[in-house]
């Protein structure tokens, strides 16, 4: 299994460096290296500060939604503590393949602060099914906003858009049927894995249908916690496209920073919103290397030929790269000090004198 695990890593790994190096070809292609550096320092840095405050609120709407659903659950932690799980998925998100990282290391960090695993599996839960309503919300709302944007993207890049579309779409009906009718999802789910377990006659089919059921318990208890506070759904969707907002608002800071016009925040937005779909399922830590080939593509017309690859940098930069430095420095600030704080609690057991025993009266 470890063998298998390293060999995935190392292939998947290989794939990024593979669109790296194509992406790093395509621009300097058609730019010298001084041409590329020019255009970037034409930008005006002033506009591009916009871009922090941006994916600071990107960080603190998923911690608001944490915040809210952990409330709900009789479990609470501050705001800053959301704040930190929220910085802790980023972080493993992007640093993974499909962002399989994120969520489990965000159970462990609440599990850490008192929060039980279950609760902190549910809050995952409701968070991902928001995130995947909104991105639903804003693809379908950019179909019908970026307009002729659309046909520019065509070829392999369409190819990948209406892949992703589909999956998600695919991903938010199985998560609303699990969610809210648990009887058809648990038929579903065992038919799916006796027609697999027929394929592969190996497969433990009494552990898969096991495993499907603990996961179907949680979405049960997603359900009730719905059904109790039904408004929280609503804000958490809410929550979740105001983070994807705000993600997909970068190119257009970029886009003002060169001195550009013509094209409006909706329709930039919205075509930031079909390249993030496009890429958003591939199994690429932080979509690196996709996510880059596809902006070169879907931007080429609004950007031009000349600032098309700067702007990729610097959207990629403000949005990605910047924020994964920023929520490593935080991850680290944090394991520093609850390191110290271990080593200081018994430091602090220690130096509490023992009581003197209580003196023993002999009987008379």
């Amino acid at each position: 299994m470890r063998v298998k695990n390293q060999a995935k890593n190392i292939l998947c790994i290989g794939a990024v460096l593979a669109l790296l190096a194509w992406t790093v070809h395509t621009i300097l292609a058609e730019q010298t290296p001084g041409q590329l550096a020019a255009a970037l320092l034409s930008a005006d840095w002033r506009i591009l500060l916009l871009g922090l405050p941006l994916m600071a609120l990107f960080l603190c709407c998923e911690a608001k939604a944490t915040h809210s659903i952990l409330r709900r659950l009789g479990c609470p932690q501050s705001f800053r503590r959301c704040v930190y799980y929220s910085c802790t998925g980023f972080f493993f998100s992007t640093i993974t393949p499909s962002a399989t990282g994120g969520q489990p290391a965000q159970v462990l960090a609440m599990n850490r602060d008192g929060t039980p695993a279950t609760s902190g599996a549910l809050d995952m839960l409701l968070v991902t099914i928001g995130y995947n309503t909104a991105a639903m919300g804003w693809g379908l709302f950019a179909l019908f906003t970026a307009g002729g944007l659309t046909e520019r993207l065509g070829g392999r890049v369409g190819l990948l858009l209406g892949l992703g579309l589909a999956i998600f779409a695919l991903l938010d009906a199985a998560m609303f049927l699990f969610l809210f009718l648990p009887g058809p999802a648990k038929r579903l789910l065992h038919g799916c894995i006796a027609l697999v377990a027929r394929v592969y006659p190996a497969l433990d089919r009494a552990a898969l249908e096991e495993k499907a059921d603990e996961h179907l318990a949680e979405y049960r208890r997603g359900a009730d916690l719905i059904r109790r506070a039904p408004e929280l759904l609503a804000r958490v969707v809410g929550l979740s496209a105001l983070q994807l907002a705000c993600s997909y608002a970068m190119p257009y800071v970029v886009y003002r920073a060169f001195g550009l016009s013509g094209f409006s925040l909706w329709e930039v937005m919205a075509l930031q919103a079909l390249c993030a779909i496009a890429v958003g399922y591939l199994p690429l830590p932080g979509s690196a290397g996709a996510a880059e080939s596809v902006f070169l593509r879907g931007f080429l017309l609004v950007y031009g030929e000349a600032l098309v690859a700067p702007a990729m940098i610097l959207s990629r930069t403000l949005n990605c790269y910047l924020v994964l430095m920023a929520t490593a420095g935080i991850l680290a600030v944090g394991r520093t000090v609850r390191r110290s704080a271990r080593k200081a609690q018994p430091e602090q057991d220690a130096s509490v004198p023992n009581p003197e025993p209580a003196p023993v009266e002999r009987a008379s």
